[in-house]
């Protein structure tokens, strides 16, 4: 029996113990084995094994150094990719950039030198900014102009105009933002199984992922720049009170779902954060007391044992 196969066939033992646990055996064909798509509920057979219906989810993305995890149908897999890890994987190369931690790694941008932009690769060497510039993106005479503001500039003429730059990657921080929620809400459900995904405090993450464009989460991470990307840890929050979840740290991304002893819903958890970021030191899991739960290697569901 392969991984994909064992993890078949446990993840469909331990769904049909949830099942009967919360009073909806029904809820399962009469026979054979059935599995669900943690992000989308959908129920699969085995047959979708050699269909290639269910695929690996490596979490958090493979970009980020994640490792695969649990089983997602390819449907969810696939639109993960570009509705959220791409955004993800850009904002973390812009934040390495900047810092200078992958000097090899180039960022698409714009340098403005008085009232003349330049379009090009930015680099980080040492201390310094640099634009390569690219021939088919820009104007030569703006080039010229450019080079020509730059030597104005050095030489120390009066009125040789400031230099900017700017990044210019396609990212969105909401998706970002949604990447870490979602690659959190796998972690979970590795560790605790679907007891614990079936809590209707969920939906509307579920929801979320199926509808990129809607508003339908607040805020729900912080981040610690300093921390190590390989950094992973699950915590039952337990204090402070009114922040008490279940925090899944991914990296430098500290993300809270609801836990597992009076879940508290989405918007309230993020009050919380809110008013505890506003007081916080720089890293706030410093500050939180609680449960720590093995980080899973592959499906464990520990609820459902």
């Amino acid at each position: 029996m392969n991984t994909q196969e064992r993890w078949f066939v446990e993840g469909a033992a331990a769904l049909a113990r949830a099942l009967a646990a919360i009073g909806s055996p029904g809820a399962l064909p009469s026979t054979g084995e059935f599995y669900a798509c943690p992000c989308c509920l959908t129920m699969y057979g085995r047959d979708a094994l050699d269909e290639g219906v269910l695929t690996d989810e490596h979490v958090p993305p493979r970009a980020a150094g994640g490792r695969r995890l649990v089983l997602t149908c390819s449907a969810c897999n696939k639109s993960a990719g570009s509705a959220f890890d791409a955004h993800a994987e850009r904002r973390e190369a812009i934040h390495d950039v900047v810092a200078g931690r992958v000097p090899n790694r180039a960022l698409r941008g714009e340098f403005e030198v008085g009232n003349v932009v330049t379009r090009g690769d930015i680099h980080r060497v040492g201390d310094a900014i640099l634009l390569v510039g690219v021939p088919k993106a820009n104007n030569p005479r703006d080039v010229a102009s450019a080079t020509q503001a730059l030597e104005a500039r050095a030489s120390g003429e009066p009125g040789s105009g400031r230099i900017r730059f700017r990044i210019t990657e396609n990212v969105s921080v909401e998706r970002a933002r949604l990447s870490w929620v979602r690659a959190a809400y796998l972690t979970a459900f590795a560790a605790l199984g679907w007891r614990y995904v079936f809590l209707p405090h969920l939906d509307p993450l579920r929801a979320q992922l199926a509808d990129p464009d809607a508003s339908l989460l607040p805020p729900l991470a912080v981040v610690d720049p300093a921390a190590p990307r390989q950094r992973r840890q699950l915590l039952i929050v337990q204090e402070p009170h009114n922040l008490r979840s279940l925090a899944v740290v991914l990296g430098r991304h500290m993300v809270f779902l609801p836990g597992l002893e009076d879940p508290q819903p989405f918007q309230t958890l993020a009050a919380a954060l809110a008013e505890r970021s506003a007081t916080a030191t720089a890293s706030l899991r410093l500050e939180l007391a609680g449960k720590q739960i093995p980080w899973p290697t592959e499906p464990v569901y520990a609820l459902d044992q």
